[in-house]
């Protein structure tokens, strides 16, 4: 779609709003970034942690408050001298899990209202005939006193509403379990009802959460409370108009009962190189460039950045093999492999290195299993080993295997012998090249921003 003209530009102010963890807020910039350059006004709710960088795109940032203004890297620090709850590193990932939710979803949602309420006041105030589009994606909880009616500042207009998902979609459905949990989409009458009573089980797991969920609630000025257990999808079906799901069909699994204005936008499409090309390339660039050996890239990720668990195995299972050179991304910059680190001749480690400039010279991509780690691999349409635990990597995982793409391990550290079997039917079987170019190629059809920019537009309609 071509960009807005000069009359479209002056329809409405658009507002971001984030969950302030690096991989929800990635593909929310990207997309603000890109409305941004298509001429609409726009604001970026976000931590301050990450305020530079909201920054740098040339949208407007708004610094979250009070006790949502969370870091989400020292959050995941293993070092941090204050964790989340006591002994959080050591808990099995399904019980990180909640607590991750609890602080980043519950506990700060009355600041993040307070934030977006503060926000609609100051734009109303400086412009009081341009109405405003809230794009909230869908773990951003500090939306939901809006849609249990809470009152807004005197004076100021009820903004439509979008729910963008970056996430697989956490919406309750008849044909799947819960969240996470580790049982198979199923559409038959014995299926659907192990998923009803999966459900009942869900809901009295997370009791408490959800009792606080009502807490902060009452406590944000709302009228009325989610009558279901939490993570049922309410912060998704309550916004006013669309639901736009960051995927493709041929992802996700093609159950029976998708809500009303639910729609795929397609994978983020690739990003733009920056003028001149990529900075401070590593000095052996030019032989990946060059080279007719099979690429295999490997990156640790931001937040798991231990080298013990994904990329040291990886280059290890690939130690023998001189048709591959794998590109080991250890994820922060100024990072190094310690001194004892006997790294194989066929391995190219790197600190940083941006996964847009490598990954169209690759064949394989190993990762630890991030939903945007595995939309740049449809968009270059790169076969996937996946591993990965927490947060939403079970669902990715299963994702994967279902879809056809990779290969999903569902481990934090898989074993040398699993990464090099894995990567060998990665290398040696077609039908996964085949399979990444079908969703590849659903994501170009779809046009992700175009069709966000459509879906601001149809609520302004």
């Amino acid at each position: 779609m071509s960009s807005n003209s000069g009359h479209e530009q002056k329809l409405a102010h658009i507002l971001f709003a984030s969950l302030p963890l690096t991989g929800h807020l990635t593909p929310i910039l990207r997309a603000a970034s890109e409305l941004h350059r298509r001429g609409w006004p726009v604001s970026v709710v976000g931590s301050s942690t990450h305020g530079a960088r909201i920054s740098a795109q040339g949208v407007n940032f708004i610094p979250l408050q009070g006790n949502a203004d969370l870091d989400d890297l020292l959050y995941y620090d293993r070092n941090n001298p204050n964790p989340p709850v006591p002994g959080f590193h050591e808990l099995e990932w399904y019980n990180r899990a909640l607590v991750d939710f609890e602080k980043f979803c519950v506990e700060p949602l009355a600041a993040q209202w307070a934030c977006i309420k503060e926000t609609l006041a100051d734009l109303h105030a400086a412009h009081p005939n341009r109405p405003v589009v809230i794009i909230s994606e869908a773990f951003f909880h500090g939306i939901l006193p809006l849609y249990m009616d809470a009152p807004l500042p005197a004076g100021v207009p009820r903004p439509k509403t979008l729910c963008l998902s970056v996430t697989p979609p956490a919406i309750r459905s008849a044909d799947l379990p819960p969240f996470n949990y580790p049982l198979p989409f199923s559409q038959t009458p014995e299926g659907r009802a192990r998923n009803a009573l999966l459900w009942d089980d869900w809901a009295q797991l997370t009791a408490p959460l959800r009792q606080r969920l009502h807490t902060e609630l009452a406590a944000a000025g709302a009228q009325r409370f989610p009558a279901g257990p939490v993570l049922d999808g309410t912060i998704y079906t309550s916004a006013s108009s669309a639901i736009m799901q960051v995927g493709v069909p041929s992802f996700e699994y093609p159950r029976s009962d998708w809500p009303d204005r639910f729609q795929f936008v397609g994978f983020l499409p690739l990003a733009t190189p920056p003028p001149g090309g990529y900075p401070n390339l590593p000095g052996w660039w030019e032989e990946i460039k060059t080279t007719d050996k099979k690429i295999v890239v490997v990156a640790q990720g931001t937040v798991e950045t231990n080298p013990n668990e994904l990329i040291l195995p990886t280059t290890e299972a690939m130690r023998d093999r001189v048709d591959v050179i794998v590109v080991a991304i250890l994820g922060r910059r100024g990072a190094t492999l310690p001194a004892d680190v006997q790294v194989p001749s066929n391995a190219r480690i790197t600190d940083y290195l941006h996964y847009d400039a490598i990954l169209p010279y690759a064949r394989a991509w190993v990762h630890n299993g991030g939903y945007g780690a595995i939309t740049h691999g449809v968009a270059h349409g790169v076969p996937m080993v996946v591993a990965g635990e927490g947060q939403d990597k079970p669902e990715n995982i299963r994702r994967i295997r279902y879809s056809g793409i990779g290969v999903g391990l569902g481990s934090v550290a898989p074993s040398v012998q699993d990464l090099r079997l894995s990567l060998e039917a990665i290398l040696s079987d077609p039908s996964y090249q085949e399979r990444v170019n079908v969703l590849k190629q659903e994501t170009i059809d779809l046009d992700c921003f175009g069709r966000i920019e459509k879906a601001v537009l149809d609520a302004l309609a």
